[in-house]
């Protein structure tokens, strides 16, 4: 019986030396605990490497994301900078606006005549002529606040020897609050100084002679300026005592010593301030009065 139980054990123990043999051989040499600690650094090792390929893949696809979506952004954006720029440069170019522009404050600028202003005024207010250039002729915008209170934009042609003065009075005039009911080229009234009179319209420059006489008016020099006129009449005198008025409809308006509404006089901020700028008031000559009239030598 003992016999039997060694013998048992021996074949036993054989098989599992064997088994354990066969077991390295297939482990390639290494020992379990071997076998496992190598697996453990393998599967370390491809976990690293599937986060770094994870990481790498992320990193490049948000890159590129990020370098086309800026690209795109870059490329959108110089799109709508050129095209902006490009508009605004048609635009200036199509308004024909000088490239001599002095601006006084905001509202307030004059300089030489656009092209599309020029083309508007020949033939009217400007026609070729030996006394005066296109060139010696200034084009102020400037703002003023009409009969309602309400800012309005106003243009005015005048000789470039005034025209820093035009901006410097008319700035006053809208700060202060001043109210004029139109100022307008008078080339809007086709030239007609009394149809620019009657609209109550203020204006500069005109080639005209003085109504009447064949003399040239300041105006065609771009020298005088008329404001609020059908307040503010022209006023001449006949030797049989009877008077002038220009326009007609300002009869009402030619006795100075009544109130009224927008009439200049000597207190007037308008006449004050015209007067501080070096221009003579129509309002203070004798044989005639011309209210409206401010003009610079």
């Amino acid at each position: 019986m003992n016999n039997k139980y060694t013998k048992d054990f021996v074949l036993l123990g054989a098989i599992i030396i064997g088994c354990s043999i066969a077991a390295r051989f297939m482990a390639k040499g290494e020992t379990l605990a071997e076998y496992n600690e190598s697996r453990s650094v393998v599967s370390d090792a491809s976990s690293t490497s599937v986060s770094v390929t994870a990481d790498a893949f992320d990193a490049s696809s948000s890159t590129s994301a990020s370098i086309t979506a800026g690209a795109a952004d870059t490329s959108s954006s110089d799109s709508a900078s050129v095209n902006s720029d490009s508009s605004v440069s048609f635009y200036t170019s199509e308004s024909n606006y000088a490239s001599d522009i002095v601006t006084y404050a905001d509202g307030f600028s004059y300089g030489s005549l656009p092209l599309n202003i020029i083309d508007k005024i020949t033939g009217v207010s400007y026609v070729e002529n030996d006394n005066i250039s296109i060139d010696d002729l200034r084009y102020c915008s400037l703002l003023y606040n009409d009969f309602e209170g309400n800012t309005q934009h106003g243009e005015l042609i005048c000789n470039k020897s005034i025209a820093q003065d035009i901006v410097e009075i008319f700035y006053e005039l809208y700060s202060s609050g001043y109210q004029i009911e139109s100022v307008k080229l008078i080339d809007e009234y086709n030239g007609d100084d009394t149809a620019s009179m009657e609209a109550n319209n203020t204006s500069c420059f005109n080639y005209r002679v003085v109504d009447g006489t064949k003399k040239l008016s300041k105006h065609a020099y771009g020298l005088a300026i008329d404001l609020n006129p059908f307040y503010n009449p022209y006023i001449t005198y006949n030797k049989d005592g009877t008077t002038n008025v220009s326009p007609e409809g300002s009869r009402i308006y030619e006795d100075r010593s009544s109130a009224f509404p927008y009439k200049i006089d000597e207190n007037d901020l308008a006449c004050k301030l015209f007067k501080a700028h070096g221009f003579r008031w129509g309002g203070d000559w004798n044989s005639v009065k011309d209210y409206q009239h401010f003009e610079k030598k």
